[in-house]
């Protein structure tokens, strides 16, 4: 049995599609309103004020400083805390002021794409009188780099970028984009974009698939685990003919996140034309399927496939749900 593994993971930091924009906006940090932002913990005091001395944030002002004072920079931070519209705080520590008309104490109240406020973070001087800082969690910060780095796959042009239009049950329902890691696995992004592509041709007789075509057009996700797979294949041998050995470089690679395009075998160096797409994080597949790629757009479309498992036995679905690959091809 083709396979790439067996357990399904909770996607704890979903990075689907709604997150492109450049202009995403993150509200005041999840925090239940009144709830200190400098807690007490395990090793010490937790710092979840992101504050940097020396910084003035920009941002859109949501309570102008001139008429609000606060008593210290982590008041003026569980100030922003409290406010729906601000993940950015200004304070002024010094008492002889932070400028002109600019008084002791001022907090000043701001809202700015994370984005934003990452590219600042760091670029403060000891000219800046103020102390400034953001209020965002971990898992945010991790999505908007998240952003940043399949943005720059989507633009890299030394990557190939190959497509896969879907439709389940004979209804069009998007096309999928994937960039291909050619470098860290070269024989599986190869494999991969002549499969999309369809330019091998026909099997020839006397091997799987025989009489088929080397391509991904008309062939199901077969094998569909909610949260954890959207697996599917040819149906025929590699276009080199058999198997194939895993590269070593896409082992070496961690299957840490959603939308990673990861062979399926049936052991060591045993790739053909089948693969999956994850839908989660799983590390128990580590070091036993090569990575070659990352989905880059048409999240919709994968999200689409995989709840075809949800509620279904075992949370497993099949070949009778209808998801088509009815196109594929490259883009570059």
């Amino acid at each position: 049995m083709w396979s790439c593994g067996n357990q399904a993971f909770e996607d704890e930091t979903d990075l689907g599609g709604g997150l492109g924009s450049e202009d995403l906006l993150l509200p005041g940090g999840g925090q239940a309103l009144g709830e200190p932002l400098l807690e007490s913990g395990v090793g010490g005091a937790i710092e979840q004020c992101h504050t940097q001395e020396h910084s003035e944030y920009d941002g859109k002002v949501v309570r102008w400083g001139a008429t609000h004072f606060q008593e210290t920079a982590a008041d003026c931070c569980n100030a922003c805390g409290n406010d729906p519209d601000c993940n950015v705080w200004v304070f002024c520590p010094l008492e002889g002021g932070c400028g002109p008309s600019r008084k002791h104490k001022e907090c000043w109240l701001k809202k700015n794409p994370v984005r934003s406020i990452i590219e600042a973070e760091g670029t403060g001087h000891l000219g800046v009188p103020w102390t400034s800082g953001a209020i965002y969690s971990r898992e945010e910060k991790k999505r908007v780099l998240d952003v940043e780095r399949r943005r720059g796959l989507k633009d890299d042009v030394e990557l190939p970028m190959v497509f896969m239009d879907v439709a389940i049950k004979g209804v069009f329902v998007g096309r999928m984009k994937f960039v291909l890691f050619k470098q860290q696995a070269p024989r599986s992004a190869e494999n991969f974009r002549m499969l999309c592509t369809g330019e091998k041709g026909v099997v020839p007789q006397g091997h799987e698939g025989a009489g088929t075509k080397y391509h991904f057009k008309g062939n199901a996700f077969y094998r569909i685990i909610d949260r954890f797979i959207d697996q599917a294949g040819a149906n025929t041998e590699s276009v080199f003919g058999g198997h194939f050995k895993d590269d070593e470089g896409g082992l070496l690679l961690r299957h840490d996140r959603k939308g990673l395009l990861s062979m399926a075998n049936a052991g060591p160096d045993t790739n053909t034309s089948h693969f999956s797409i994850l839908m989660a994080p799983a590390p128990h597949l580590d070091g036993h399927y090569t990575i070659f790629g990352e989905m880059v757009e048409g999240w919709e479309v994968a999200e689409k496939i995989n709840a075809l498992a949800t509620g279904k036995t075992d949370n497993m679905a099949g070949p009778e749900e209808g998801a088509i690959i009815v196109d594929s091809g490259q883009i570059r």
